[in-house]
């Protein structure tokens, strides 16, 4: 009889490499200093601290289930470890009797891990609308300013322009003054 929930391990596998590729990464000193100055300069160091915290209480969640599952499934394995003393019919019998028990701690262990993954999920979730709006207004930001750096450019470039025609002007007045100068002499 197949289950109809049953436990991802690929999605779990996948998840620790990428928890471990991540944890390799921020475990260099300036790799680690220049996120958190980014993340500082940006306003998101709070919203990456909190979705930090929410997957290492989804780890301490997941760890904590698999401890209980472990401690009922060696607790019924010595349950049937005494029976078998009594001979193969009572090992068997106890054997079916705890194989409930052990089913019932395991799916209660994946069902904790699921809701731990959801609810870092969630967090991450919520995180990222905040850190896309943030990064969103930061993005806005920089066009406005960007927009009003270049019209202060074209501003003092047409300054200067106006200021270089108006003494090139007055150089051709002065120049044709002192030709008309020169010529009544």
């Amino acid at each position: 009889m197949k289950s109809d929930r049953h436990f991802p391990v690929k999605r779990l596998l996948v998840l620790g490499a990428l928890v471990g590729a991540g944890a390799y990464y921020f475990s260099r000193e300036q790799n680690r200093r220049a996120l958190d100055a980014k993340l500082a300069e940006l306003g998101l160091k709070d919203a990456a601290q909190d979705v930090g915290q929410s997957v290492t209480k989804g780890w301490e969640k997941t760890k904590d289930a698999a401890k209980d599952a472990g401690a009922v499934i060696a607790d019924k394995a010595g349950e049937v470890k005494d029976a078998a003393a009594g001979g193969a019919q009572a090992a068997a019998d106890k054997v079916k009797g705890v194989a409930g028990d052990v089913k019932s701690a395991v799916a209660d262990a994946s069902g904790k891990a699921a809701d731990a993954a959801k609810d870092t999920a969630a967090t991450a979730s919520d995180k990222a609308a905040d850190v896309t709006d943030k990064v969103k207004d930061a993005a806005s930001d920089a066009k406005n300013a960007a927009t009003d750096k270049a019209a202060e450019v074209k501003a003092d470039a047409q300054a200067k322009a106006a200021d270089v025609k108006a003494e090139a002007t007055k150089a051709a007045n002065d120049v044709k003054g002192a030709a008309r100068d020169a010529k009544k002499s």
